[in-house]
């Protein structure tokens, strides 16, 4: 063990011991906590619970060292090898009908040079509030709602979807349980685009876009970054256009290995 994992390890050890002793928990207290993350365990929802709470600090702590365009959380549906695609993600033939969007925007450096060949990985929710590729929700192929996005010489990207949908994340389990039952708050999300942006000699970004007047953007159960990650409303015919641009910034310069 590293001597950093060491410390971190039992600061947080000690961070939960100062609660626990400010609050004077109980035996049975304790007890029932601690159930609650057996049962948290048993239902596969370890992840979950993690991300729910954690995930946004994470995200400010990076946020820190960043020029650029800011940092926000990634969520558990993001698929490594997603199709590349050219103009449009792929949408499901019942789907068809549902109200379109159009994702663009541009992607500079520091300097506000455009930044060319850029790769955008871009997912998104069904209109059931259910992610493609993920297996707990269903069998839908992975290349529906998501795909990989490259930028033109300019910098520009451009693709076409559906709108998705504010959903609630897994909430018939202890961590629905806990957000709703016992913190009194609620298990919702609102509609939003994910990005995962790569580019050679560039930091990585991890980004989402919120839709102006969508529920749940100050209240997301998931603290996912607010108004900050908003999208003015605009539309060109009935078409709601998403235009979000980026800034990267340098990918940090590694010391050599002595």
């Amino acid at each position: 063990m590293s001597n950093r994992t060491k410390t971190i390890t039992m600061d947080l050890v000690e961070a939960i011991r100062d609660v626990l002793r400010k609050h004077d928990v109980t035996f049975g207290e304790y007890r029932a906590g601690f159930m609650h993350m057996v049962k948290t365990q048993q239902a596969g929802e370890i992840p979950l619970l993690i991300d729910v709470f954690l995930n946004s600090t994470i995200v400010e702590i990076e946020n820190r060292g960043r020029k650029g365009s800011k940092a926000a959380i990634q969520g558990p549906y993001f698929v490594a090898d997603a199709p590349h695609v050219d103009g449009e993600l792929a949408i499901e033939d019942s789907a068809q009908s549902e109200p379109k969007m159009l994702m663009r925007g541009s992607i500079t450096d520091a300097s506000g040079a455009p930044v060319a060949g850029a790769v955008i990985d871009v997912w998104h929710s069904t209109p059931q509030g259910t992610y493609s590729g993920i297996e707990k929700h269903g069998d839908l192929d992975k290349k529906f709602y998501r795909g990989k996005i490259t930028t033109d010489a300019n910098g520009k990207y451009e693709c076409g979807s559906i709108l998705p949908t504010a959903y609630q994340i897994p909430n018939k389990g202890p961590t629905g349980m806990l957000l709703e039952k016992y913190l009194e708050g609620h298990s919702w999300r609102p509609a939003h685009i994910h990005y995962w942006i790569h580019a050679e000699g560039k930091r990585d970004l991890i980004s989402q876009a919120y839709f102006e007047g969508g529920e749940h953007i100050e209240d997301d159960c998931c603290e996912g970054g607010g108004l900050d990650f908003m999208v003015p409303e605009k539309y060109e015919g009935d078409v709601r256009i998403m235009e979000v641009d980026f800034v990267l910034d340098d990918a940090p310069v590694l010391e050599p290995a002595e």
